[in-house]
């Protein structure tokens, strides 16, 4: 503001964000912060691993595996049918599964409830992925941690460009394995592997849907990281609403931690046990600090917990500062009772999935569509006769092929032109006849009548029905 007297400044505001300001990954003006997670052992992250191996080996097996010469578990999105274990189920059989979805909810609000993340640090393909695919690649490829941390910060290198090359080359081919494993899921072994061994151009369909699908798991394990975890996971929002001060987490016993510190010259009197040495930190693949409590960002992964032991045992203190345990555990005031919230999600997810696993065990094996064909609703053959056209739609929902036979169910004066012929129909096909029946006209005493057929064959019945229409009033 201008005066008379000189210039007068406005007072300056601040910008610059503290430490508890914004999230760890994100710096001032929203810029990116590139972490670098040290490398941790430890017991927990030994399981982790076997536990992770053994749902890589499932996840990548899977779509190659077949049942009965069907795929064991395919979602087959162009036919609009869901493959398991051989069995075919089609978008009428939903309200099979609703039952068994609603279940598997209430399943992870029990799961969240109890054991907090546990999804997310031992089984969430991201994580899995994340850290025990592309990390221990970029590892035997650019070094530890602090050895990727000061090539970053030194500028562009001979020796750090040939090593980025080399690792998002590997990486792009190991998106590539993933994408099409994918992709397997829902196009079919057979299809990608045609896909595979053909030239794009014959399938450009597909080939575009491989490159699609190569790409996007390149970028979210090559760029975007932990990132998915931080900002898009709804995950993380959900849990706010679910744990309690009951539930497992993650988390650092204050009581015994605090004052944090490593003393002078080996005096610690008045401090915790905590010697501030920010390994829990360094090794958090989001970059948090696990003393400040429950937070959105915390995967419950347990790396800060195996790094946080191996400082307790060389400082010769008892493990477990940072642990499993409920909030109401770290502040000192033990559980006792039965939960009624959990008992509750309990008792209603076995029930639904229980009520789900029934109707899909019940399943007839065999569907049957009638629709009435034709311009007319009957057509006058004869004096006395009449004839009523039908499409049937017959869906063999089972694993093997099987032969019908269409008969009438009860005693009719009449005939059809599928009587004493059979037809096959082929696993989770769909076969389609053109059904002629003949009736007497005398039968139509009120212009309709209700006609009971019966699919038999390969130790299958199958009752269906149809009306039949014919003149009003024949006598």
């Amino acid at each position: 503001m201008n005066s008379g007297a000189g210039t007068v400044e406005a007072p300056r505001l601040d910008l610059r964000l503290g430490e508890n300001d914004t999230q760890p990954t994100i710096g001032v003006g929203g810029r990116r912060v590139w972490l670098y997670p040290r490398e941790t052992k430890g017991r927990k992250t030994t399981n982790r691993t076997r536990v992770a191996w053994l749902l890589l080996a499932i996840y990548l097996g899977v779509p190659w595996l077949q049942w009965h010469g069907a795929p064991l578990i395919q979602v087959d999105v162009f036919a609009r049918r869901l493959l398991l274990l051989g069995h075919s189920y089609y978008p009428q059989d939903i309200k099979l599964f609703l039952p068994g979805f609603f279940a598997f909810i209430i399943a992870v609000f029990f799961v969240t409830a109890k054991f907090g993340r546990v999804w997310c640090g031992w089984a969430c393909p991201q994580t899995v992925f994340l850290q025990f695919v592309f990390a221990p690649i970029e590892r035997w490829i650019e070094g530890r941690s602090f050895a990727r941390r000061s090539r970053d910060a030194a500028g562009l290198s001979v020796d750090g460009l040939w090593r980025k090359i080399a690792k998002h080359l590997v990486f792009f081919v190991v998106a590539f394995l993933i994408g099409n494993t994918a992709l397997a899921y829902f196009w079919g072994r057979d299809n990608v592997l045609w896909a595979l061994s053909h030239p794009p151009m014959e399938n450009p369909a597909g080939f575009a849907f491989v490159v699609a699908f190569s790409l996007l798991f390149y970028w979210v394990f090559s760029y975007f990281k932990e990132q998915a975890c931080v900002l898009i996971c709804p995950y993380a929002r959900l849990q706010s609403v679910l744990l309690d001060e009951r539930s497992l987490i993650v988390g650092y016993d204050a009581r015994r931690g605090e004052m944090r510190g490593k003393g002078v010259k080996g005096n610690r009197e008045g401090l915790g046990d905590c010697v501030d040495c920010r390994h829990c930190v360094q090794v958090c693949p989001t970059g948090i600090d696990i003393r400040k409590g429950v937070q959105l960002e915390c995967l419950a992964c347990t790396r800060c917990m195996d790094a946080c032991d191996s400082i307790m045992t060389a400082w010769k203190k008892p493990t477990g500062l940072i642990r499993y345990d409920s909030l109401s555990g770290l502040e000192g005031h033990p559980i006792r009772g039965i939960r009624k919230r959990l008992t509750t999600y309990f008792i209603l997810a076995c029930v639904l999935a229980g009520f789900s696993a029934v109707l899909i065990v019940t399943r007839p094996e065999t569907a049957v569509d009638v629709v009435r064909r034709g311009s007319n609703p009957y057509y006058h053959i004869g004096a006395d006769s009449i004839l009523n056209t039908f499409t049937v739609h017959i869906r063999n929902k089972g694993m093997q092929r099987r032969t019908f036979e269409v008969q009438f169910g009860e005693s009719f004066r009449g005939r059809h032109n599928w009587q004493g012929r059979k037809f096959a129909v082929g696993a989770g096909q769909l076969q389609t006849l053109q059904l002629d029946v003949t009736s007497l006209r005398d039968e139509f005493r009120f212009g309709k009548r209700d006609l009971k057929l019966v699919l038999e064959g390969d130790g299958t019945q199958r009752k269906f029905g149809a009306m039949l229409v014919g003149p009003f009033g024949s006598h």
